[in-house]
């Protein structure tokens, strides 16, 4: 019968809320209902409690015949309303074969995390981990052999299988059973004391949103497990990226009003040489305010970026940059001999305000800066991918010589202190030796890679003249 195939046994004695899943709602309950098997009345189950739920269907007695219905089951309902000495009635339709039974709630591993997640969420939640929100691994299953289709009659002679229009088997001839008619699986609840109408209204809402289809697409929390973090880095992430165009969209805005700025700064500048001119006596108030917000802003004309508008053609647009970058690095390299090309391109952007020169640009400016800078200011790429500006004591062949007479003079030293001799960065120290080694002109001491003794775990690299060495001749014996 439907309610021994469909229906699961539960413990009455324990609250309906403490059965429900995890991600389980209860909606609707109603007292006194009835059940009907099929077309008969069940003799247990004839005064109790029904209760939907966004999953299952619970009935409840104090006879402790008690049993839940999931509502992945039910197919089709219908409603009657009653008449006269008969009650109201929901008609429950079910699978017309049982459909494959949920598996028991057990604990189960992760594969990914090794969480251990317990029974208490729905069967199709059930396969999402609690944690990282890894689905579970299908297990094998035992493979079972194709069920015959329910259309064909077996021949009770030679067993072949004959459609359900035969009366005799297309083989032997024989008389073919007459088929039963198919078993016609139901489940009716009568409503003997009212309130059929809001449970059938809070069921068909059930039935329409699938909730137990649904359960595994629920977004785990967000802030635990693997997939909490994941979430919160796409979320700075997509924050980050926000923000970059939100302020690059500013920046192009401002660029284009550059021009506006240096053409209005040009303007009130003449205009002030004219006043001034014209009246050398005194300067009014208002022009020295005028003049002190353009130096402010940078915007007075000695020292005004150029612009390739101001300009008849790219070549001169170049020359005349070549020419801003050499006063530029009269600052920045004031004090020093070599400096980074990053370092000077933020440098010079920084001075220009507004009118920013793109890395492409500034590239196609760096070879006609000799003709511009005194002392000559040269490019050089260190092995390491770094491209530097310097000035001709650290060009390779300066540095090479002073390298070697400082090694000479005063024994094996680190890059650190070679970098502290020549007030450079150790980053650029390492990079200008290395050339000089690639010339064979000094060796390291790698204390780490000794082949005998001890060795050092901190590996401290000493570097040692190769003038050292010039005697010594090698035997092949060690």
């Amino acid at each position: 019968m439907a309610l021994k195939r469909y229906t699961k046994s539960i413990d009455s004695t324990i609250p309906i809320p403490a059965l429900l899943y995890t991600d389980e709602r209860l909606f609707s309950s109603q007292n006194g209902v009835g059940i009907y098997d099929g077309q008969q009345k069940s003799p247990n189950h004839q005064s109790g409690t029904v209760h939907v739920s966004s999953h299952r269907l619970f009935f409840t007695d104090t006879r402790h015949n008690s049993f839940a219905l999931d509502l992945s089951y039910v197919v089709q309902t219908e409603y009657y309303a009653g008449l006269f000495t008969s009650s109201s009635k929901v008609t429950l339709h079910l699978a017309s074969q049982t459909l494959p039974g949920a598996p028991e709630p057990e604990v189960w591993e992760c594969h990914v995390c090794g969480n251990r997640n317990r029974p208490g969420t729905s069967p199709a939640a059930s396969r999402v981990c609690t944690l990282c929100g890894v689905r579970r691994e299908s297990s094998s299953t035992p493979s079972t052999p194709a069920q015959v289709a329910s259309d064909a009659i077996a021949c009770l002679a030679c067993t072949y299988l004959n459609s359900s229009s035969n009366t005799t088997c297309e083989i032997c001839t024989a008389e073919l059973p007459v088929p039963l008619a198919p078993e016609i699986s139901l489940i009716k609840l009568s409503f003997r004391k009212g309130g059929d109408k809001a449970f059938y209204s809070n069921l068909k809402s059930c039935l329409k949103t699938k909730a137990w289809g649904l359960a595994v697409d629920v977004p785990l929390p967000s802030g635990s497990g693997i997939n909490g973090i994941l979430q919160s880095v796409a979320t700075s992430n997509q924050g980050q990226e926000t923000n970059m165009k939100d302020a690059l969209q500013d920046l192009e805005a401002l660029m284009l009003k550059a021009k506006d700025m240096v053409r209005l700064a040009a303007d009130l500048n003449e205009r002030l040489t004219t006043s001034t001119a014209a009246n050398p006596a005194s300067e009014p108030e208002e022009a020295t305010f005028i003049r002190s917000s353009l130096s402010q802003l940078g915007l007075q004309m000695d020292n005004a970026p150029v612009t390739l508008d101001m300009m008849r053609d790219e070549r001169e647009w170049i020359n005349q940059l070549a020419k801003e970058l050499a006063g530029v690095l009269q600052m920045i390299m004031k004090d020093r001999g070599i400096i980074a090309l990053d370092e000077v391109w933020g440098g010079w952007n920084r001075a220009r305000g507004v009118a920013l020169i793109p890395p492409v640009t500034f590239l196609q400016v760096l070879p006609h800066l000799p003709v511009y800078t005194t002392p000559t200011i040269q490019t050089r790429q260190l092995h390491s991918g770094l491209t530097v500006l310097h000035t001709p004591p650290y060009s390779h062949a300066a540095f090479s010589a002073r390298l070697v007479g400082f090694l000479s003079l005063n024994g094996p030293q680190t890059s650190a202190e070679i970098a502290q001799e020549e007030e450079i960065t150790v980053g650029l120290a390492e990079g200008m030796i290395g050339a000089v080694e690639a010339d064979g002109q000094v060796c390291r001491d790698d204390e780490a890679s000794a082949l005998s003794g001890r060795g050092s775990a901190v590996g401290v690299i000493r570097w040692w003249p190769w003038t050292e060495f010039d005697s010594y001749h090698y035997d092949g014996q060690e």
